[in-house]
């Protein structure tokens, strides 16, 4: 319960923060598992560069080839944004970065940091999975406003899925991306990185239930069952449920009263993953790239066609098994650094990083949550 009484600084946007408040402004890197953002709290202006830290971490659990691009990033980012040079910053690594923690060498990976903080003065911390929750869900509360009617959102990316409400968070390392990888290797018997899932057969509800039930206790646990919920990431809102309204509207193949603008049911999504799952690409291609109208983009794009009904498995077995009826969909442009640049964490541990790596050393990713002020005091030059 620690996390919950620290992260209600997360709603206190306006609050000056521990080691900051002094600070002409701060900003934050929101690395994630396919790029960097950079945000500022000053101003709205953004910039990001595409780097691809899965491709990296996955194959030898190491990142050192995207390692000079970050820093490269930390440095031209701001100015590419127009902020201010004499900022404050603080980073969050996110689903690539706790590979690399977790299943990794923790040794290299603190020497990664170490190297990365030495040439930018930017800290960059490795983040738990329901903290990236929280941050994610106070972007979509910023972004969608009122249009947010549910406590709970759901945001999938490429490496990780997160579930979260103001004060609580849940998640795993099952993204787009490490879904389909683990959905090859363990379901279709296949280690090939260009393995196509597709067609998953007819079995596949079955099997992905199997595999995946056992890390939902955890869910349970942590943010309870049958959660008024909101999808807000474009696997969901801009894949799934279309595809579900033209299967249900257009073509009739699905219930239609299962499927609206705003959401769908899980029984519409079991419909579909049965009519989906004995097709090929190809079967899939000819069904849902015609155009949804005339004059409009088709249905769903063909690249998108190899992860649509993984994904759809995945947010099944997550609805089954957290016992969510219907799911939402509002796209919201979540970064996590609003998060970031909120959460008091990232700010006390900026002013005491070396302590924070050693930290990293032996308490892996839940050093993060743990206490900067039992840090000896450290040079300015050290956290600088």
């Amino acid at each position: 319960m620690m996390q919950f009484h620290w992260l209600m600084g997360l709603m206190l946007l306006a609050t000056p923060l521990p080691g900051f408040a002094d600070e002409t402004c701060r900003i934050a890197f929101d690395v994630g598992s396919s790029g960097i953002r950079v945000g500022a709290s000053k101003q709205d202006e953004q910039a990001k560069v595409s780097i691809d830290y899965l491709e990296d971490v996955w194959p030898d659990r190491i990142i050192d080839r995207t390692v000079t691009p970050t820093i490269e990033a930390f440095i031209s980012l701001p100015k590419k944004a127009g902020l201010p040079t004499d900022c404050r910053a603080v980073a969050g690594g996110y689903s690539a970065w706790r590979f690399a923690l977790q299943q990794g060498d923790p040794t290299r990976l603190i020497d990664t940091l170490r190297q990365i903080h030495e040439q930018t003065q930017v800290p960059l911390f490795i983040i738990p999975q329901d903290i990236e929750g929280m941050h994610g869900h106070l972007a979509a509360r910023n972004a969608l406003g009122e249009r947010l009617k549910t406590p709970f959102t759901l945001d999938m990316g490429g490496g990780s899925l997160q579930i979260a409400s103001q004060t609580s968070g849940w998640g795993t390392d099952l993204g787009q991306k490490a879904w389909r990888k683990l959905f090859c290797e363990q379901i279709k018997k296949s280690l090939d990185p260009l393995c196509a899932p597709n067609p998953v057969g007819r079995a596949s509800l079955t099997e992905t239930a199997r595999l995946l039930t056992p890390r939902l206790a955890e869910a349970q646990k942590m943010v309870g069952v049958g959660m008024p919920i909101t999808a807000i990431s474009a696997p969901v809102v801009k894949m799934i449920h279309p595809v579900l309204r033209f299967l249900a509207s257009r073509q009739a193949l699905i219930p239609a009263a299962g499927v609206d603008e705003t959401g769908f049911d899980r029984a519409a999504l079991t419909a579909a993953i049965a009519l989906l799952a004995p097709m090929d690409d190809a079967a899939l291609a000819k069904l849902l790239t015609l155009p949804a109208d005339e004059g409009t983009p088709p249905v769903c794009e063909a690249r998108f066609l190899p992860t649509l009904v993984t994904d759809m498995l995945l947010i099944h077995t997550l609805m089954t098994g957290l016992e969510i009826e219907r799911l939402e969909v509002a796209l919201a442009p979540v970064t996590n650094v609003p998060g970031l640049l909120a959460d008091p964490h990232a700010a006390a541990w900026a002013d005491h990083y070396a302590c924070y790596l050693r930290t990293l050393g032996t308490l892996g990713i839940e050093a993060f949550r743990g206490d900067p002020a039992s840090c000896p005091a450290e040079p300015e030059s050290a956290t600088r």
